[in-house]
């Protein structure tokens, strides 16, 4: 069972569990940045890029919106087009 999975397989599961454990023990992104310095393309970004507000906001929708008023007429559920014991969806 083990030998028909392959190389590529089994280097993939090796690495998943190492990056899962790393990240559990919270080793993974100092050993990432640590990896990232060795070979030259570590990038550190300004610490105030992070803390800037949106620029602006847009408050949540409180009332119901009915999103089927978009659909053609034919392709709205009528009431009496099913005879399955089929819930309405919305009321008409």
């Amino acid at each position: 069972m083990f030998a028909e999975a392959g190389a590529w397989f089994w280097t993939m599961v090796v690495a998943s569990i190492a990056i899962l454990i790393g990240d559990y023990n919270g080793t993974l992104e100092p050993a990432l940045n640590k990896f990232e310095e060795s070979i030259g393309i570590r990038t550190v970004l300004p610490d105030d890029s992070t803390e800037t507000d949106v620029p602006y906001y847009i408050p949540p929708v409180t009332e119901e919106v009915d999103s089927t008023w978009i659909l053609p007429e034919r392709l709205q559920i009528k009431k009496d087009t099913t005879n399955a014991n089929v819930p309405l969806i919305r009321k008409l």
